[in-house]
């Protein structure tokens, strides 16, 4: 499979994902589960334990803890903050958390294939005084159980100032 077929699948996974949590997610055929086969199967080791440490961080989640998951090297792609490498993930995560009031983070379900993990996820925080809520997809690829490339999606409209 060539990359653009891959992120091509990437994409559409994502999307299914997100699509699910709003329970707005197409029904996949038979032959769409026999085609994609090789995603139908359970999680690895490798893809359950970084999911156990993903929630196990957003139950009390700090700057430094990111460290945890994130190789330093690694590449973020941040819905709204831009690209950046892991070692940096530490202070912009803190500043998040030092700016959003009262931040949450359910992880809700996950997906692998692969090399990749994607787990969707609903965010609230306090924000000009009411309490607004989101989804969003993380999508991992993952290497010697962390993480070395981050994609964060979801629709950072919901961050902007009321008005």
């Amino acid at each position: 499979m060539c990359g653009a077929h891959i992120l091509q699948l990437d994409i559409m996974c994502a999307a299914h994902i997100i699509l699910a949590v709003q329970g707005q997610a197409p029904s996949i055929s038979a032959m769409e589960c026999a085609m994609n086969d090789r995603s139908a199967v359970s999680l690895t080791p490798e893809h359950q334990d970084f999911y156990e440490r993903f929630k196990s961080f957003w139950a009390a989640p700090t700057g430094p803890r990111v460290a945890e998951l994130i190789a330093p090297d690694a590449t973020i792609h941040f819905t709204g903050a831009g690209t950046f490498t892991g070692a940096d993930y530490v202070d912009v995560m803190q500043g998040m958390l030092d700016t959003m009031v009262d931040m949450k983070v359910t992880p809700l379900d996950c997906a692998g294939n692969g090399d990749r993990l994607y787990i969707s996820w609903e965010s609230s925080a306090l924000i000009d005084g009411q309490r607004r809520s989101w989804l969003g997809v993380d999508r991992f690829r993952l290497a010697n159980g962390m993480a070395i490339e981050e994609q964060v999606i979801f629709d950072s409209a919901v961050l902007q100032p009321a008005g």
